[in-house]
């Protein structure tokens, strides 16, 4: 349930603390900050529940409306992965030898350095000091 409060400066701040996730904004009407709970409250219970078929036909506007990837990632659904699954599964198939030999076109080809960084690390500094090049030659 949704906690509105009110803010010395008139505004109101809605606080929503659910199944471990805490969000919180504030609006300028108690009103505007009860419609946004209930939405929060209302997305935090339906996005664990969708199936794939109604992922994958979201909208980037209505990802935003329901919460935001962030909401999503900390529900437990990744929407890149989601997306991209048959990309990755592809990727993860090769080896370190087979990832160093591809060509900047082939990364393109795959669906590009993101693909490859998003999945394989975080960052291009948690790759292997060998696979540093693969980005540098996509720039």
């Amino acid at each position: 349930m949704a906690y509105i409060r009110p803010l010395a400066n008139g505004r109101f701040r809605a606080d929503v603390r659910m199944k471990g996730i805490i969000k919180n904004k504030t609006f300028p009407a108690r009103s505007q900050a009860q419609d946004w709970a209930d939405k929060m409250e209302h997305s935090i219970k339906i996005i664990p529940n969708l199936e794939r078929s109604q992922l994958l036909a979201l909208s980037d506007s209505e990802i935003d409306v329901m919460g935001g990837e962030e909401l999503f990632k900390q529900l437990g659904v990744d929407l890149f992965v989601i997306s991209h699954q048959a990309k990755l599964q592809a990727i993860d198939a090769l080896s370190k030898k087979e990832l160093l030999q591809l060509t900047p076109q082939e990364i393109e080809r795959m669906g590009g350095a993101e693909l490859f960084i998003g999945r394989k690390a975080n960052s291009v500094q948690d790759f292997p000091r060998s696979l540093h090049r693969i980005p540098a030659a996509l720039e």
